[in-house]
């Protein structure tokens, strides 16, 4: 019997050791679970940072290119006005010039209308002869 307790004693030691062993790999295997699990979370913030970072960086993509596009149209709207601006500074030159031609032009005329009327004062009267009689066209009678 003493060499069964001894039997039973080495194989309750060994069996201790061996639960020791396993709770030993167990332990670093728990370890080792929580590391990864760590490692993922840490991967998946860094991951959700770089999103957030690629949206940023998307929006101020897209806001730049909307600011280029308002730049581009301030310029187009801007060189449109020079443009009108010139138009109109050629037609008010070209209503001037026209204005000063017709103050010329009434000039003349008041002109002409003060000779005319000059000449009929200095002018004779005269009477008109009475047209002769034709045969087409009968005359007074």
């Amino acid at each position: 019997m003493l060499e069964l307790r001894t039997q039973f004693s080495t194989e309750l030691e060994r069996t201790r050791e061996q639960v020791a062993v396993a709770q030993e790999r167990a332990s670093a295997t728990e370890r080792r679970a929580l590391r990864e699990i760590d490692q993922e979370r840490t991967l998946r913030q860094k991951a959700e940072q770089a999103a957030v970072q690629v949206r940023a960086q998307d929006a101020a993509v897209a806001s730049a290119e909307a600011r280029a596009r308002q730049h581009a149209e301030r310029d187009t709207l801007r060189l449109q006005l020079a443009q009108a601006q010139q138009a109109l500074a050629d037609g008010q030159a070209a209503q001037d010039a026209l204005r000063a031609e017709l103050e010329m032009a009434v000039r003349r005329a008041e002109r002409a209308d003060a000779e005319a009327a000059a000449t009929r004062r200095l002018a004779p009267a005269r009477r008109r002869a009475p047209a002769a009689r034709t045969k087409f066209k009968p005359g007074p009678a």
